[in-house]
C-alpha cells in the first residue's frame, strides 16, 4: 500500500502531460447524506472526515477544515485491502484499448460493493507512467458483481503506476498502487525511472489560464505540512479567474507524489473565499494542502475546470530537511 498523505463502462484515452487537456457487511450504509435521526452508529464508528480523519463528531455534518460532508467509518481502521488488479488482454500494448478490472477484497474471495461517495465519486484512479509524463485521474465504473471496470489506451511504452483512492463503507481511507509495464516496453526498469528536475520558474499558461503557484512554507520541510497556492489569471486579458466551475465537488484536484512514487497525497482545495463551492464559480485562489514526508523531489499534478475544459499543470520542485533548508 502507498503512503496516504453510471455508464457500465467509462472509456478513457490517455495523453502526454503538459498538452492541453470476505466482504464487509451487506446491511445498512451509513452515508453522510442521510440524516443522523438520533440512530446509534455500529461500535467503532464515528462520523468523520474522509480527507481530514483526525476530524470526527457524534453527528453528521462538515468538516470545518474542507467542508467535505462527514462519513461513518473508523478512521483508525487498520486493514490492508486487497486489490484485485487484472487487464485484458492481459499483454498491454502501447497505443491500443484494453480493460482494467479493479476488486477490492478484505481478506476473502467476494469483491466489497459498498463505497463512499468522496467529491462525487466513489472510485478515484490515477494512471501514471514511470517517467512522470503521463497523468490521468478517471474514475472506473462499478459492476453488477462489485468490480470495477475502466477502458483504456495508453500513449506510448513503458512502466506505470496505476493508483487506486477509495473509502470502503465502514473502512478507512485507501490508497493501493499497482504496477503495469507495456508488451512492447524495450527498455529495463532503470531506463524508465525518471531523476526529477525541480523547476525554476513556478508559473506557466495553458488552455489560456496562466498559473502561478506559491509555496507555504517557502521552502516546505519534510516531515511537515506545506500548502501550494495557486494565482490564476486569464492569459488573453491578465484579470484573475473568476470563473472556475466546479470539478467533483471542487474547484480543483491535485495530486502530489514523491520521485520514487512511494509517497502520494491527493488534495482538494482548503476552504477560503475563493473556494467557496456554494458560490457557484471560483477563483482566483485556489490553495492545497499536502504533507511531505520525507526530503527529496516531488511532482504535482493539479487540475481545474473552466470554460467545460479540464486543465492540468504540472510542478516539479524540491522539499529539503529543515538542517538543508537553514545551512
Amino acid at each position: 500500500m502507498m503512503t496516504r498523505f453510471h455508464a457500465a463502462t467509462a472509456v478513457l484515452t490517455i495523453g502526454l502531460i503538459g498538452t492541453a487537456a470476505g466482504g464487509l457487511s451487506s446491511g445498512p450504509s451509513f452515508a453522510a447524506q442521510e440524516p443522523a435521526s438520533g440512530a446509534l452508529l455500529p461500535a467503532g464508528m464515528t462520523w468523520y472526515c474522509p480527507m481530514h480523519p483526525e476530524i470526527t463528531a457524534a453527528v453528521t455534518g462538515q468538516c470545518p477544515i474542507c467542508k467535505m460532508a462527514f462519513v461513518v467509518g473508523n478512521p483508525l481502521d487498520t486493514r490492508e485491502y486487497e486489490l484485485d488488479f487484472v487487464t485484458s488482454p492481459a499483454a498491454v500494448t502501447a497505443g491500443k484499448p484494453f480493460t482494467i478490472t479493479l476488486k477490492v477484497r478484505d481478506g476473502g474471495d467476494e469483491a466489497i460493493t459498498k463505497f463512499e461517495e468522496v467529491h462525487d465519486k466513489r472510485y478515484h484512479l490515477f494512471i501514471i507512467s514511470r517517467d512522470m509524463s503521463v497523468f490521468e485521474h478517471v474514475h472506473p465504473a462499478q459492476q453488477p458483481d462489485g468490480t470495477w471496470e475502466l477502458e483504456a489506451r495508453l500513449p506510448k511504452p513503458g512502466y506505470y503506476n496505476i493508483v487506486s483512492d477509495f473509502l470502503p463503507t465502514g473502512g478507512a481511507p485507501q490508497v493501493i498502487m499497482r504496477s503495469l509495464i507495456t508488451a512492447d516496453f524495450t527498455g529495463d526498469a532503470r531506463s524508465n525511472e525518471v531523476e526529477i528536475q525541480p523547476d525554476t520558474i513556478f508559473e506557466k499558461t495553458l488552455n489560456g489560464i496562466t498559473a502561478k503557484v506559491d509555496f507555504e512554507p517557502r521552502p516546505l520541510l519534510a516531515g511537515e505540512h506545506g500548502h501550494l497556492t495557486f494565482n490564476l489569471t486569464d492569459a488573453a486579458t491578465g484579470q484573475p479567474v473568476t470563473d472556475l466551475q466546479p470539478y467533483l465537488g471542487a474547484f480543483g484536484h491535485t495530486l502530489i507524489m514523491s520521485e520514487d512514487q512511494v509517497n502520494a497525497v491527493h488534495s482538494h482545495p482548503t476552504p477560503d473565499l475563493s473556494n467557496d463551492i456554494s458560490r457557484g464559480l471560483g477563483g482566483p485562489r485556489v490553495m492545497f494542502e499536502g504533507y511531505f514526508p520525507t526530503a527529496g523531489e516531488y511532482r504535482a499534478w493539479t487540475q481545474f475546470l473552466r470554460h467545460d475544459q479540464i486543465t492540468t499543470f504540472s510542478f516539479a520542485f524540491r522539499v529539503p530537511t529543515l538542517e538543508e533548508a537553514y545551512r
